[in-house]
């Protein structure tokens, strides 16, 4: 009788809430230090004697070796224990770390993010079938549960880098983030349970076609992801060209604390709104980008309005879009999520690579508002992708 009330319970009561809280935070490290240029963009250059643009370029760089190598990699590594690679990838992060703080010249730099991006993608692969895996039919939920890290970064991670570097150096900065990466590891390994290798099943393989629905998905998520890092990779720029250099860091505040609302919103809806949702959060990022524009022409007080108020729409997108991506591309790739987790991480950084490069052209030209131009022209297209092409094929 007991066993019963047991089993009928049970489900719910064991929802993982600590390990996909302790993956949460490892994920709020990772991504702060892949954003850690953002805000910082200045002083780095000035110290290293190189061009603002190069910084910038800086997450080109990174997102380029997500894109090549996450592929190929979780092939390898999909024999392994999850567990054991999700640790691994911290490994890595922690040596890009230390080598990016006692770095003395630009290509050393590079390295050090080099040897941090080599396993970005292997843990952004990971996150969501892992949390998926753990937390059957509370997909939506589990995946919005772990991305809140990545928001995090945004609301405290990013902006409190910005505020420390500029502060006591953002060397100083960089070594906390060390800590940090120690302490997400220290919480990790007695949370997160052993997940070792699903067998294959000769029924699921021949499945495993790439369907219409996901292509869609990959040019819907290309488009938006450039359009929003050809703007957010130099949003501290933005900021400090239209409201000064003393608002950087609560401009990037208010973006990061609008992005825990917006996830929070994704996370509550995304298992009945997915489709819907990302519409709307594609919809507001050509908003945004419109009141950056206001704000470029106006000057004082209207300049600092329009572009909180841009950043604030901007934020609460961003902060929806991880959620609503890696649910969406689950959920057309469902008979192989490893695959589509995959694809879904490849598409995001090369759309970072690609964003942060075209933004990169328009900052060498001097025109810093540019960015937000094309931010609105290719999210606008993605919202067209989406609504016209992706949702048909995947209500």
């Amino acid at each position: 009788m007991s066993t019963t009330v047991n089993t009928t319970t049970a489900p719910e009561a064991r929802f993982p809430v600590v390990p996909l809280t302790a993956m949460s935070f490892a994920a709020f490290v990772y991504v702060t230090f892949e954003m850690f240029a953002v805000g910082l963009i200045r002083p780095m250059a000035t110290d290293l004697g190189v061009a603002e643009s190069q910084i910038g370029l800086l997450m080109t760089i990174y997102a380029t070796v997500v894109a090549v190598v996450t592929i190929p990699a979780m092939m390898w590594v999909s024999r392994f224990n999850k567990r054991t690679v999700f640790l691994i990838t911290l490994a890595f992060l922690a040596t890009g770390i230390v080598i990016q703080a006692l770095t003395v010249n630009y290509a050393m730099l590079a390295v050090g993010r080099i040897i941090a991006a080599l396993t970005h993608g292997v843990f952004w692969a990971l996150v969501g079938p892992m949390a998926a895996r753990m937390s059957p039919g509370h997909t939506g939920r589990a995946v919005g549960i772990v991305s809140v890290g990545s928001t995090m970064a945004l609301v405290v991670g990013s902006p409190l880098a910005t505020w420390i570097g500029e502060m006591v150096g953002w060397r100083s900065a960089t070594w906390i983030l060390g800590g940090l990466t120690v302490a997400a590891v220290a919480v990790l390994v007695p949370t997160v349970p052993s997940l070792p290798p699903v067998p294959k099943n000769p029924t699921t393989e021949a499945k495993k076609q790439l369907p219409w629905g996901l292509i869609s998905l990959v040019i819907f998520l290309l488009l938006a992801v450039t359009g929003v890092f050809a703007a957010y990779t130099y949003l501290g720029l933005i900021l400090a060209e239209t409201s000064g250099d003393s608002l950087v860091s609560i401009g990037l505040f208010a973006f990061g604390a609008l992005g825990l609302v917006g996830v929070t919103v994704a996370t509550r809806t995304v298992d009945r709104r997915m489709l819907r949702g990302s519409v709307h959060t594609t919809t507001l990022f050509v908003l945004a980008a419109i009141l950056g524009q206001i704000a470029f022409s106006l000057q004082g007080t209207l300049a600092v309005v329009a572009i909180f108020l841009a950043v604030i729409v901007f934020g609460g997108a961003y902060g929806a879009l991880p959620t609503l991506g890696t649910t969406i591309f689950l959920h057309a790739g469902q008979n192989n999520p490893d695959a589509a987790s995959s694809l879904y991480v490849v598409t995001y950084q090369v759309g970072i690579a690609s964003g942060a490069a075209l933004g990169a052209l328009v900052v060498d030209a001097s025109w810093i508002a540019g960015t937000l131009w094309i931010m609105a022209g290719l999210t606008l297209a993605s919202t067209l992708v989406l609504a016209l092409w992706s949702r048909p094929l995947l209500k």
